[in-house]
């Protein structure tokens, strides 16, 4: 199987898989292709946390509020000066003290306000005690890859480039699975197999557990694994 790495590669190999597109897109339009597309890629940067970014500034003494964009995830790492800091939640520094509001000095710990991200596309955190002093600020945090267009198909995948068929297996779970008459809960249930194995491969190597450089089917201690795309039939499920 050749390697996919732009969006029209894995536009054109769901619908040769699906026998759409001789006579048009009957099957899934270019608006689906894009929802679906981008609810796995989503799926698979808050499962796997592969993609990650930092950002870099300087605290304002007095202010507590710290505004992160670029469509965030989740933080996963919160440094003032080289030092890690903490999280923790309105609720448990109620219980450490009833003025913990108005207390200034050296941020030790963070918490988020879930309040302002009503309608942003930001993630806010709050830092404790209010910075007293203009220290550096390292914030580490997950993104999903860049948004998929079918009016610019011809960009690359932000995947790993033997994860991006796994891009086209959730394609095919969620379009199997959808309401229509080409429902197929078997072949939706097959795609589903593939696509959850590989989002597992993808956090494990994410998170350094396994060789980079291996490859499918190269189990551990050269133990083989199932290839589950041997047993996908050469020219699709029928329509």
């Amino acid at each position: 199987m050749a390697d996919l790495s732009t969006y029209q590669d894995v536009i054109d190999m769901v619908r040769e898989i699906t026998q759409d597109g001789d006579s048009g897109y009957r099957l899934i339009s270019e608006e689906h292709m894009d929802i679906w597309a981008n609810e796995c890629m989503f799926e698979m940067a808050e499962h796997a946390e592969y993609r990650d970014e930092q950002v870099e500034s300087t605290l304002t003494p007095g202010s507590a509020s710290i505004s992160i964009g670029g469509d965030a995830i989740g933080i996963w790492r919160v440094e003032i000066d080289d030092e890690s800091i903490y999280p923790t939640t309105t609720r448990d520094l109620y219980q450490l003290s009833r003025t913990w509001q108005a207390q200034t000095g050296y941020p030790r710990w963070y918490y988020m306000d879930s309040l302002r991200q009503v309608g942003s596309d930001n993630l806010f955190l709050e830092l404790w005690p209010i910075p007293s002093a203009a220290d550096d600020l390292r914030v580490s945090y997950t993104l999903p890859g860049d948004v998929l267009d079918s009016g610019s198909a011809t960009e690359f995948v932000m995947l790993p480039l033997w994860c991006v068929h796994n891009l086209a297996w959730g394609i095919l779970s969620k379009f199997y699975a959808a309401e229509t008459r080409m429902q197929n809960r078997k072949a939706a249930e097959f795609y589903g197999i593939m696509y959850e194995e590989a989002k597992t491969r993808l956090r494990a190597r994410s998170y350094s557990k396994l060789d980079l450089s291996a490859q499918w089917g190269a189990g551990r201690k050269g133990v083989p694994q199932t290839d589950l795309r041997q047993l996908m039939p050469s020219d699709g499920f029928p329509v």
